[in-house]
């Protein structure tokens, strides 16, 4: 069962191209964008990302750090991440146990979904994709981010 709206994220430490990452490190800091895709170097997660790198500075004015999220290996989340110029981190979940947590785990790995979670830790925005072809344009998690700010 996946998380809802208004309950606590669960928590979590991953390792990423950066290092191993726990969420509850942000708790009280910045929100977080907790973004689950399919795979690095697919057309969709490519755009996806790359639209994330686009608007990266307008997350960080609202306050808000990224952590995209796949079952993919560090190695290739270096490489993806080198290629794209990404000043976030991709964290590799490769027993599919956060992925279970947030109820997005699939068969080929994490389904493409959003969670914008508070500095308190809760869950305020989500939305998973019934379809890995289709994301979230930018600009919907930014005015949910926003509403954060009021």
């Amino acid at each position: 069962m996946s998380p809802q709206i208004g309950q606590p994220a669960p928590d979590f430490t991953l390792p990423s191209d950066r290092g191993d990452i726990t969420l509850s490190c942000y708790r009280g800091k910045v929100n977080v964008v907790l973004a689950f895709y399919p795979g690095d170097f697919s057309p969709v997660c490519t755009s996806e990302m790359q639209c994330f790198a686009d608007d990266w500075t307008k997350f960080r004015e609202l306050g808000a750090e990224i952590l995209g999220v796949s079952t993919d290996p560090i190695e290739k989340h270096i490489r993806f991440s080198k290629k794209l110029g990404l000043e976030f981190p991709l964290l590799s979940d490769r027993d599919q146990n956060v992925s279970r947590s947030y109820g997005v785990a699939s068969l080929f790995g994490s389904r493409r979904a959003y969670f914008i979670i508070d500095m308190q830790g809760i869950i305020r925005y989500r939305h998973i994709e019934l379809l890995p072809v289709f994301k979230r344009e930018d600009s919907e998690l930014l005015v949910a981010l926003r509403r954060l700010r009021n």
